[in-house]
This record gives structure tokens, sequence and C-alpha cells, in this order.
């Protein structure tokens, strides 16, 4: 009976992307491969995807399912994908299009989220840093607004950092992540970010999809009329999302009937105040034991712009 249950939920989420309008872009190579979770284009001259497409619905991941770490080939990949040996020791991480936690709905999402077509290589302290953030921030929108599109990949056309191992995988300078609201097709957004650390507010990376399709040479969203596209390509509608959704963990967010948060449950110590040290990537109540060496007061939105998350010993 278990066994029939989960092979019900897989098929209606997979009756619900086919029935979702096909926005994929149009690129440079267009040799499109199409697992059950996400769609991607692969370009053998560079050995990564051109673009990775996916619907994201964070209200139905399952808390169960655990990140695999196993990347392999992708044998959909006729010329052959890059191969892990690629990244050995190169310095270079392999940095997920289509990230892991986006793809928690079951054991079959998560494996293929570690085919070696949705990597590219990234540096370390751009794919745990600003990368990670947008990552987050966007499935927090998927959390509140519902069902998100998400194309995102390297730009391929243009600056590069040069090349690594036996099968010369580019090292992309730049990427962008692009997010449209399925039900309000103005509700979009387009981040483009340089492969490097960054502080910057992730909303400060966001450029309208008219730029986008300048810079990287794609065409998005060419499915829908003229009319449409034009109607919201060429701003950036930065004040339709709700940029403080991540100072909400899920487990405390309740969505008001207008679509705004109820403040009255915000996930906060009793006396407000939340701290940090001077190395971690957590933020903690004033007596955790993780703040004997240092200590250092910070506001929660500091704390989600810089991608710290909550500690789980003494869970603030």
């Amino acid at each position: 009976m278990l066994l029939k249950n989960k092979f019900i939920c897989l098929l209606f989420f997979l009756i619900g992307l086919s029935y979702s309008q096909d926005l994929k872009p149009l690129g440079k190579y267009n040799s499109v491969v199409s697992h059950n979770y996400y769609s991607l284009s692969y370009s053998e001259e560079h050995e990564q995807a051109e673009w990775v497409y996916y619907i994201l619905n964070s209200s139905q991941f399952n808390a169960t399912v655990e990140r695999s770490n196993n990347f392999k080939s992708d044998k959909l990949i006729k010329t052959s994908s890059s191969q892990l040996s690629d990244y050995k020791g190169s310095g270079y991480h392999r940095g997920h299009l289509a990230p892991a936690a986006d793809m928690k709905y079951n054991n079959i999402s998560m494996s293929e989220s570690f085919f070696m077509s949705n990597v590219s290589p990234q540096t370390p302290s751009f794919n745990t840093g600003i990368w990670k953030r947008i990552e987050k921030t966007i499935r927090d929108w998927s959390y509140l607004y519902g069902e998100l599109v998400i194309i995102t990949g390297p730009v391929l056309n243009g600056e590069f950092l040069g090349t690594i191992g036996a099968n010369d995988v580019t090292i992309p300078k730049w990427y962008y992540k692009v997010a449209i609201d399925l039900d309000n097709y103005n509700r979009n957004i387009a981040f483009l970010v340089e492969n490097k650390g960054s502080s910057e507010s992730i909303k400060s990376l966001v450029v309208s999809i008219d730029y986008l399709e300048e810079f990287s040479g794609l065409d998005f969203f060419h499915a829908l009329s003229d009319e449409v596209e034009e109607s919201f390509e060429s701003s950036t509608h930065t004040g339709l999302w709700n940029w403080n959704v991540k100072a909400y963990p899920k487990s405390s967010v309740t969505i008001m009937k207008n679509g705004t948060i109820d403040h009255t449950k915000d996930h906060l110590p009793s006396n407000g105040k939340i701290y940090r040290t001077n190395t971690g990537k957590k933020y903690h109540k004033e007596n955790c034991r993780y703040l004997s060496k240092s200590k250092i007061p910070i506001t929660l939105n500091e704390a989600q712009e810089k991608g710290l998350d909550p500690c789980g010993v003494c869970k603030p």
C-alpha cells in the first residue's frame, strides 16, 4: 500500500509538470535532454548545460529525503557528460544548477540532481555563499507563492575563467537564475552573478530579463506571445517579491488570505536578540554554548543576508 501511494504521488506530480506551460528557453545549442524532474540543454563544447529548467514547489518537499552526494555521468547525453575526474584537484566545486535542495520530492528526483550534466565549475566561495543564498530565497518564495518555473545555468556566451579536467570543462565567469510565478507572469525575477564570493545583497544582483537575454544570448519565455513578453521582460519587478521571507522558517510561517505573512508568529528568541560567532555559519540565542569564544550581536535580516542558518542546538 505504501509503495502504491508513493507511485500515485509521483504520477500526479509528473502530470502537473506536463500540464504546466512549457517555458523552456532557446539557446545556442538546444541539445535538450529531459529527466523526470528537470530538463536541460547540453553544450558539448563547454561540457555542461547552457540552461536547466524545472518547476519548483517547496510545499511538496519530503523531509525524509536526504542528499545523496552520488555524482554520476548522465547517460542521456549522447556525447557523454563531464566526469568526476574533471573536477578532482581543480579547486572548483561541482556546483549544482538545479540544486539538490530543490529536488527533495523523493529519491528519484534527488538522484537525478547529481547527474554531472547538472553541475558546473563554481568557486567554493560562490557556491557556498551568494549562490546558496539565492537558492534558499527562491525556495522560500516557492513556499510562499506556490509553483515557480526556474531556469538557471552558466553564461556560455562571453568571458570564461579557463578550463578544468581532461574534458576541458569550461569555467564560467557568470551564472544566472530566473524564476517566474506560473499564476502571475509579472512576478518574475532574474539574477546575474559573478563566479566569485560576494557579500552583496542578492537584491542588488537583480537584472531585467531583457538585459539577461542580451548578456547571455538566451531567449527566455519565447513560447509566450510577444505582447505578454513585452509586458514584463523590460522591468525587474523586485517589488512583487517578499525580500524578508527567509526570516520566517517554514515551521512557523502562516500565510494570510491576502498572501502576506502573519508576523505574530515570527521565529525569534523571546528577547528578540540573536548572535553569531567570528567564523561560524549559524546564528544563536544569547546563552548558546557555541558562543563561548565569540559573541557578536546581529539582526535577523543581517543573519539572513550573510546566509547564516539557525543553530540546531539552541534553536533560535
